[in-house]
């Protein structure tokens, strides 16, 4: 009985040294990540709350893409980048006189190709072409009362652009942690496009509609981003 006792010991020695080997062995399965892939959204508005800065003179924002995303390889720093913005404003005054109703609908786009250069453990760059679209719609309905009741002339004005464009832009990052950075680029974009307008009065009290022709222009622009609005960027 001993002896089977003894022989259960040391073989049970023996099974675990035998896993304990084998485990040993095992190559380590798992792949390094060949991409870096960030996601940043705009933060001077959190930035003009937190310090309370005058938001008249600090709400002038040259650089409207508020949500960016990008991926790069961490071999070559080649990647691509999306960014995206979009404003929507309604409003309405009412003096006595005239009814106004203004509706604003903006969305600015791009999308572009860049490379990222590590500086420092800390301290990252990046620069590349973007190609940019914006499209942009302006609704304002005006009514005057008129003088005896009823209802005064309206006059329905509608305006929208469409352009395309694009340009070069850089960036810089500062790294907080491995997954958070901070970072602010400058760009400068050119775009092309079409403006249109059309113009819509009714007489008073529901009286004759006078329909003016769509008025067609075309519209160019040059801008300059300076690297004054900062990006909170998660690294994933």
């Amino acid at each position: 009985m001993k002896k089977i006792a003894i022989a259960a010991i040391l073989l049970t020695g023996c099974f675990q040294y035998s896993f304990a080997q084998t485990d040993a062995t095992v190559p380590d399965t798992k792949k390094e990540k060949s991409t870096d892939q960030y996601i940043g959204v705009q933060m001077n508005d959190l930035i003009r709350q937190v310090f309370n800065f005058n938001n008249s003179a600090a709400s002038t924002n040259p650089n409207p893409y508020l949500l960016n995303y990008s991926i790069n390889s961490r071999k070559t720093g080649w990647g691509v980048r999306v960014g995206i913005g979009y404003n929507y404003n309604s409003s309405s005054t009412n003096d006595g006189i005239t009814n106004t109703t203004t509706k604003l609908n903006d969305m600015q786009f791009r999308i572009g190709v860049e490379k990222a250069f590590k500086l420092s453990e800390k301290w990252s760059a990046g620069a590349g072409l973007d190609i940019v679209y914006n499209s942009n719609d302006d609704h304002t309905l005006s009514t005057v009362n008129a003088s005896f009741g009823g209802v005064g002339e309206t006059t329905d004005t509608h305006t929208t652009i469409s352009s395309y464009g694009g340009g070069p832009q850089a960036w810089l990052r500062y790294h907080i942690t491995p997954k958070i950075l901070i970072g602010t680029e400058a760009s400068f974009y050119y775009v092309t496009g079409n403006q249109t307008t059309s113009i819509n009065i009714s007489g008073n009290n529901g009286g004759p509609t006078n329909n003016q022709p769509d008025q067609s222009n075309d519209v160019s622009q040059g801008t300059f981003s300076s690297p004054i609005v900062f990006f909170l960027l998660v690294k994933f």
